[in-house]
């Protein structure tokens, strides 16, 4: 009804998804150790891009900013052709999130530099690994938030800590420094009337009382209604006009009420499965930078499943993080199978046993 075509998003998703696999292939057959070479130009113009849009954010919603739109009230999007610019066949207008973008270059630009500086290169640009780390996550999340987008950094902030930690740097000034960004986090979400909603929406479990405790509800009777072994495929009520976000951030709801708790239960051993192979890659790769990237792009992964999962079952406030290679959103799929593509490419170029 919206777009014309009952096949949209299939069309689009097939289009992203043979996109996403040529960079796995090129990224696949690309040494890692090269990465670092390309990981700072990358952070810099993903910083560009994330300021773009911490400007338009500053600014009021009704501003019409043709390639950083304003959707949901959030500033989260760069589109290279905007209208009037003529559709790319297929793919159409063509645009990305910055913010899918920086969790892919934060984990490359900080192995690099931490690497450098753990194995005390000349080329190290600071001597410091946690002042490194902290400038790093800090201006990245920083500008994320101003979107704003508070899970993205969240995310960010934990991808820095989790290759930090790995690094082998000394843990003392980050474990100074978590309760200082946990207590400024809490000051942004209370001074937040929105993200306060989704809290007490988590909390107290009223029907109807905000929209935060209507996502929440229709997916707790999304999976609900799926039971054991679920509606079957495609007989799913809820994707119509009652659960938001089906296709994106809900998808593991719609998943629960087609294929039950089965189904559920094995997406949730693949994708654990798949995090421990992308661990273990971790564990044999010859050298520092390979091993934090590789426990970064897993962590990545790994880490923004659990949160989709906990917000769809209400273990968490409801924030909207979608399931790598799984929901739909062509930024997502891209960076998820360069981020595949690099990790498969350090297993290849590793050699211990």
């Amino acid at each position: 009804n919206l777009y014309g075509d009952p096949y949209r998003f299939v069309i689009l998703q097939v289009a992203w998804v043979v996109v996403g696999l040529v960079f796995f292939y090129i990224f696949y057959n690309l040494d890692y150790r090269s990465l670092t070479r390309i990981s700072r130009s990358l952070f810099l113009f993903n910083l560009v891009a994330l300021a773009i849009l911490a400007i338009a954010g500053a600014m009021p919603c009704s501003t019409k900013i043709p390639f950083a739109p304003c959707v949901n009230g959030a500033n989260r999007w760069l589109y290279v052709n905007p209208p009037p610019l003529p559709p790319v066949p297929f793919l159409g207008v063509l645009g990305f999130q910055p913010g899918e973008l920086a969790k892919l270059s934060i984990i490359l630009y900080l192995a690099s530099q931490l690497s450098l500086i753990m194995n005390k290169h000349k080329d190290a640009k600071d001597k410091n690994p946690f002042q490194t780390y902290l400038k790093i996550t800090a201006l990245t999340a920083s500008l994320i938030i101003l979107q704003p987008n508070m899970s993205t950094a969240a995310m960010i902030f934990v991808l820095g800590t989790v290759v930090y930690f790995v690094s082998g740097a000394p843990l003392k000034p980050v474990l100074i420094t978590i309760p200082i960004v946990l207590a400024l986090g809490i000051l942004v979400v209370v001074s937040s009337p929105y993200r306060m909603a989704r809290i007490k929406a988590m909390l107290s479990g009223d029907r109807g009382a905000s929209e935060s405790s209507y996502h929440v509800q229709q997916a707790l009777v999304a999976l609900g209604s799926g039971g054991f072994f679920g509606v079957g495929f495609g007989q799913s009520k809820q994707k119509y006009q009652y659960l938001p976000e089906v296709a994106s951030d809900s998808i593991f709801a719609i998943i629960g009420e087609e294929f039950g708790f089965m189904g559920t239960a094995g997406v949730i051993f693949a994708y654990s499965y798949f995090i421990y192979k992308g661990f273990s890659i971790a564990k044999k790769s010859e050298d520092l930078f390979g091993r934090l990237v590789a426990i970064g792009i897993s962590s990545w992964l790994g880490i923004q499943f659990f949160i989709n999962i906990a917000s769809m079952t209400k273990l968490i406030p409801m924030t909207g993080v979608p399931i790598p290679l799984i929901s739909y959103g062509g930024s997502s799929m891209l960076f998820s199978l360069i981020g595949l593509g690099i990790l498969a490419n350090i297993q290849k170029n590793s050699t211990l046993e």
